[in-house]
């Protein structure tokens, strides 16, 4: 009898993100929803590389599952994210505006054909479903790693029963003023955390 060995894991900042009309508004036509998608994944894409974010995969309705190497990268990710959703929403007219959250989660994963698997996924989605509309929640683990590296530091929610989930989960929100509204001072930090890592790897 042959056992198979338990697929390696590791641990990951995982993200996931949607994208819709804002409250109360419908986009006018399947056309315009298509091409706002197009625009957002665009964005996403265009910030992605900034912060050693890497897209797993995109999601029905305009969202992503990203993954990145902590919970700093993935935050700072998000704050650019909404910062530059709100500030392209300000220029547009109303029917053409998109409503975006996050939810993070930072735990082990099982990678696989390029996909991402295990609970902290799970979690991570959970997570993203209790956002509100232009906000980015995250869960414990994630919010740790956060401890003295945000002017407002993160913003506890209590405690959640998830779906799927067995215990219940603190969950956190990521304010605006955390780091100004584009985040460039978290953003700076990665952006050394980073560098220092490639030279440490390329040495």
């Amino acid at each position: 009898m042959v056992v198979e060995a338990p697929e390696p894991r590791t641990m990951s900042a995982i993200m996931f993100t949607d994208m819709e009309a804002p409250a109360g508004q419908r986009w006018r036509d399947e056309s315009l929803q298509q091409a706002l998608h197009e625009e957002h994944g665009q964005l996403v894409r265009g910030l992605l590389a900034r912060h050693g974010g890497r897209e797993v995969k995109r999601m029905e309705e305009g969202g992503f599952l990203l993954e990145f190497e902590s919970g700093l990268p993935a935050v700072a990710f998000a704050l650019e994210w909404r910062a530059a959703v709100d500030a392209r929403n300000r220029a547009v007219p109303n029917e053409r505006r998109m409503s975006v959250r996050a939810g993070a989660h930072l735990g082990m994963v099982v990678h696989r054909d390029g996909d991402i698997f295990g609970e902290g996924v799970n979690l991570a989605a959970r997570i993203e479903s209790l956002a509100r509309p232009g906000t980015v929640y995250v869960s414990e683990t994630v919010a740790a790693q956060l401890e003295g590296r945000l002017r407002a530091p993160p913003v506890k929610l209590g405690r959640n029963e998830l779906k799927n989930i067995r215990l219940p989960v603190a969950v956190f929100r990521i304010d605006s003023q955390a780091e100004g509204r584009d985040g460039r001072a978290l953003l700076s930090r990665v952006r050394s955390l980073l560098g220092r890592k490639r030279a440490r790897a390329d040495g």
